[in-house]
This record gives C-alpha cells, sequence and structure tokens, in this order.
C-alpha cells in the first residue's frame, strides 16, 4: 500500500487530469457525481482509510464501497466491474463510478503504480519546458521536442501552413510527405479532418485526442494550439516510434501550449488567428514550389484567382508597434475587400486584387490610382498614422508577385520626393533605376553623353538648354504650349531649339534624339538632377567603383 511517505523525495509533483487517470487505468465508461470536472488536476493515493484535507488527492475506494469515505474531502473512485450500476444514475457528491473490465485487484495495482506516471509527466513536462526557453526558432522546438516524446510531429498553423516537421514519416503516407515537401496542409486532409468531427471533438474536449486512420492502421493526436483563447494551429503527433498513453496527451497539449507562445511572438500564427498571411509571406518569399502550389493555397484564403493585383507596402518615419500595425491591417482589410496582409520589417505589406482586366490594353495604373486614392477608409488610416503607401506596378500572374514585392523595396530605397501618403512605382521607375545603380559604370553606360553635355553646361552658364529640350518632348508638335510652360517668347525658344542642335548634336525632330532626351533626362532627376564627372563630386560608393587595385 502506498503512504504519504512514498511522495518523499519526489520533488513538486505535477497532478495528472482526472480523466488522464481514467484512461490510463483502462476505464471504458463513468459517471461523476456533484463536484467533480475530468480537468480537475489530481493526485492518486490508493489508500482506503486516509483522510485529507488536500482537495485535489483522489483516493480509490475499498470493494464493495459506493461513495467517498466519511470525513475525505478529496474525490473517492469506486470500482464498479464491467459495468456501471444502474441506479442511483448519478453518483453521491464527490465520488466517481468506473466501469472497467479489470477485477479490482488489477485495477488497484494500476492504481498503486500512477505515482510512477505523476513522476515521468513531471519529469518529461521539464524536459519539453527546457527545450521551449533553449530554442530559437520552432523547427529547433520540434526536433527537440520530437526526442523527447519519440514520435514524429507537425506543428501547422491557422492558414494550414506546416511551420515545424520532426521525426520520419511512413513511407506509405505520400499525403504527409506531400505536406512536408510544400509546406502546407493540403486542403483534402483538412476536409478529412472536419468532414469525421475530429476538430470539432477537439474543440468540444478541450484537449487533444486520439484517432485511428483505418485505412493505414495509424494512431494520431490531433491536438489544437490556442494562445489567448484564439485557435494558432495545430500540434499532431503520430504513433510510430513508441505507444501513446494518455499520459503523453497532457504532455502533447502541454507542448502545444508552449508552441503558441512561441507562433504568437513570432508573429507566424497565420491570416485566420489575425496575424498575417502566412500563404502572402510565402508568396514574398518565393517559396512556393510551382505557381499550382501558389494557386491552391491562394485559393483557400478567398482572394479571387486571375485578377490584376498589386503589391503594397504601408512604412513610417517613426515605429509602430506590432499590435498597432494589426489595428491598421485590419482597418486596411476593410477598406479593400479582397486584400492579405503581413507584418514585415516594422511595416505592413497587403497583397490587393484589382478585379479583372475589363479591356484587351493595360488599364491597370489608372483602376490602381483610382482603387486606391477612392478608398477614403484607407487614405484616412495613412493619414492617421503618418503612413506612405508605397505601391508596386499591377501584375496578372502570381508568379511576379515576388519581383513585384522587391520593387517597392527598390521604390522605398529611391527615396522620391512625392507629396501624396501614395506613391506608386509607375511614375518613379527611372529614380528607382538611378538608385539601383551601384557603380559610376552602370550610369556612364545608360545615360547618353549629350544630354549630360547639356546639363553640365547649363550648371556652368546658367542656361536653361535641358528644360527647353524636355518641354520640347513634353508638348510634340506645339512649340506655343512649350514656349508657354518656359515662360519665354516663341522666339526665345526656337532660339534655343537651334542652340540645342548647334551646340549638343541633338535633333530635337527626331524619334530617336527626343527618346535620348526622355531617358536620360528622367534618370538625372532620380539621381537629384545632377550628373558630374568629376570625381570629387561622386558618390563614395561610385567612387571606390573607379579606383584601381
Amino acid at each position: 500500500m502506498w503512504h504519504v511517505a512514498a511522495w518523499a523525495g519526489m520533488g513538486e509533483m505535477t497532478p495528472l487530469k482526472l480523466r488522464t487517470i481514467l484512461g490510463e487505468l483502462g476505464v471504458t465508461e463513468h459517471a461523476e457525481g456533484p463536484g467533480i470536472s475530468l480537468e480537475a488536476d489530481v493526485i492518486a493515493y490508493p489508500s482506503s482509510d486516509f483522510g485529507s484535507s488536500f482537495e485535489q488527492l483522489l483516493i480509490l475506494a475499498p470493494e464493495g464501497a459506493e461513495a467517498v469515505p466519511e470525513g475525505h474531502v478529496g474525490m473517492g473512485l469506486v470500482w464498479c466491474g464491467p459495468q456501471l450500476p444502474e441506479r442511483p444514475k448519478l453518483p453521491p457528491a464527490r465520488t466517481i463510478y468506473a466501469a472497467t473490465d479489470l477485477s479490482y485487484a488489477e485495477f488497484r495495482e494500476l492504481f498503486g503504480r500512477l505515482p510512477e506516471r505523476h513522476v515521468y509527466l513531471n519529469l518529461t513536462r521539464k524536459r519539453v519546458f527546457t527545450a521551449f526557453s533553449s530554442s530559437y526558432d520552432i523547427q529547433r522546438y520540434a526536433d527537440q521536442v520530437y526526442e523527447i516524446m519519440g514520435n514524429p510531429l507537425m506543428i501547422v498553423n491557422s492558414d494550414r501552413r506546416l511551420l515545424a516537421s520532426a521525426g520520419e514519416f511512413p513511407a506509405d503516407r505520400a499525403d504527409v510527405l506531400e505536406e512536408i515537401n510544400q509546406g502546407y496542409v493540403s486542403e483534402e486532409v483538412d476536409a478529412e479532418l472536419e468532414a469525421g468531427g475530429i476538430l470539432d471533438d477537439v474543440r468540444h474536449a478541450g484537449h487533444s485526442i486520439i484517432s485511428e486512420n483505418k485505412r493505414f492502421g495509424q494512431r494520431w493526436v490531433t491536438s489544437i494550439i490556442s494562445y489567448h483563447h484564439m485557435e494558432m494551429g495545430r500540434f499532431d503527433v503520430l504513433e510510430q516510434g513508441r505507444p501513446i498513453t494518455d499520459a503523453d496527451l497532457e504532455l502533447v497539449d502541454f507542448a502545444g501550449s508552449l508552441a503558441g507562445v512561441m507562433i504568437d511572438k513570432l508573429g507566424i500564427a497565420g491570416e485566420r488567428a489575425g496575424s498575417g498571411s502566412s500563404v502572402l509571406d510565402d508568396i514574398l518569399d518565393n517559396s512556393f514550389a510551382n505557381e499550382k502550389t501558389m494557386r491552391a493555397q491562394l485559393a483557400l484564403s478567398s482572394m479571387p484567382l486571375d485578377e490584376t493585383y498589386v503589391i503594397v507596402q504601408l512604412r513610417s518615419e517613426r515605429d509602430i508597434t506590432r499590435s498597432h500595425l494589426k489595428r491598421i491591417a485590419a482597418r486596411v482589410s476593410h477598406a479593400f475587400r479582397n486584400c492579405l496582409w503581413t507584418i514585415r520589417d516594422g511595416g505592413l505589406v497587403a497583397f490587393i486584387a484589382l478585379g479583372v482586366r475589363p479591356c484587351p490594353g493595360w488599364d491597370a495604373y489608372d483602376r490602381c490610382e483610382r482603387l486606391l486614392g477612392q478608398r477614403k477608409e484607407f487614405v484616412a488610416t495613412l493619414a492617421q498614422n503618418a503612413m506612405t503607401a508605397y505601391v508596386s506596378e499591377p501584375f496578372e500572374q502570381l508568379g511576379f508577385a515576388h519581383d513585384r514585392y522587391v520593387q517597392t523595396e527598390d521604390l522605398i530605397s529611391a527615396r522620391v520626393d512625392d507629396k501624396g501618403p501614395i506613391v506608386c512605382f509607375w511614375p518613379h521607375r527611372f529614380a528607382v533605376l538611378a538608385n539601383m545603380a551601384k557603380t559610376f559604370g552602370q550610369v556612364d553606360m545608360l545615360l547618353d553623353k549629350r544630354v549630360v553635355a547639356m546639363s553640365l553646361y547649363d550648371q556652368d552658364h546658367g542656361t536653361a538648354y535641358l528644360e527647353t529640350a524636355c518641354r520640347t518632348v513634353e508638348f510634340p508638335g506645339s512649340p506655343a504650349e512649350a514656349a508657354k510652360a518656359l515662360n519665354v517668347h516663341r522666339n526665345t525658344y526656337f532660339y534655343r531649339v537651334n542652340k540645342i542642335a548647334e551646340l549638343f548634336y541633338l535633333d530635337l525632330k527626331r524619334g530617336e534624339d527626343r527618346l535620348a532626351v526622355a531617358f536620360s533626362t528622367r534618370f538625372l532627376e532620380g539621381m537629384g538632377g545632377k550628373m558630374l564627372y568629376d570625381v570629387g563630386h561622386m558618390p563614395e560608393e561610385w567612387k571606390r567603383s573607379t579606383e584601381r587595385p
């Protein structure tokens, strides 16, 4: 018989759930009296005459008993043989009736071994917590938990994105191996869990459960990761290396709860948990193996397919907390019916659908400017948070999404001078190209030297030949409008055009020369309006590129 002294030296014990104890004892059916909860944390003690004020104590009543012993304030467990008694329908207060195929002696022997399960769970939980506190990322955590549990496991977020997997899964489970390779749980597998009622059972029970895949003869532990009462994903374990007991279910729940803390801290819970879209993250990182997989996952996010899209980065000069960015994201999502978002580098990235192209021509620039500019809630959100929206070029093929995201990064780096809260890429493409040039040679190669000479001449002599050339290109075939824009007489305008041809060998009636002026001047504007060959005035990194070793 176990005595109080038997607990000595075991350290601070972690109780077992009452439901876990019933499972460990092989109870097939049970009934609880008033004041009993299967979720109660209890410590088992095999004594029929031990009275205690410790309310978590569970004692095994002697054979034939019908209620908890007089004066005992804990809970009593009554062995009932293979069937529960028909009457009374409910056991007395603080009493559990347990039906089992075991004899009372066998049942009592198993009950006496329960403290060993307490010790196992206590030590193993400590190992799992150590793995959590020493892990830098969720994959490292999964690897360490696998070493502790001895069974393969998968951690999935609310968007069905596979965050981590550990251990070897059976070669005959092509569906599972495909999930690991593609990084997402397929819609078919998720639908199978929902249709089988497994996820609903877990939600209703409030803890992990064991289910059997009869087709493959495998048992899975399915658990839902929750944090702050919000579903953040699943922590699933396959019974492969060693049998899973009811005490292991508690361990899975504990490991899953720590994974929830890590997922929240890393901000990878997924769109359904209000932490941004995992699908969008992978699209931006170009992580999908092919466009087919990308389209399949995007469809699951309720985003429309085969439309025109843009990537929009929302940035602010001031620091904005992640929690506030989530609130901003909620307003952006409300402003646009079809929108995914994620938080990156202290800013918000949105993936917005513009609708189907209505004509064979390219009207996406116009549609984008109208859609973004006319959504008052979006514009107000930008103003209230001192944010600027940097907009990529529109695109229709999802495979372009990564490059369009890089476009917005380049647009931000270019620091274009735009007074509005919405900065679109296409009017500033030359400024971006100029900003991307990293060596003098790259810049030198792109500029027409006649235009460069004209720019330098104007700087040295205070003339306005370059501006005159630009206005000529801007108002083709209309000298009057060009002269008006320059605020000069028509004769002065014609004089300048003739001098441009004489001094710089540019005939502004020729298409090629007009193109040279248009491209080179836009590029010069992107560089701040000056192109000096004097090494002393070059940017430092251009200067280094001209130095010889």
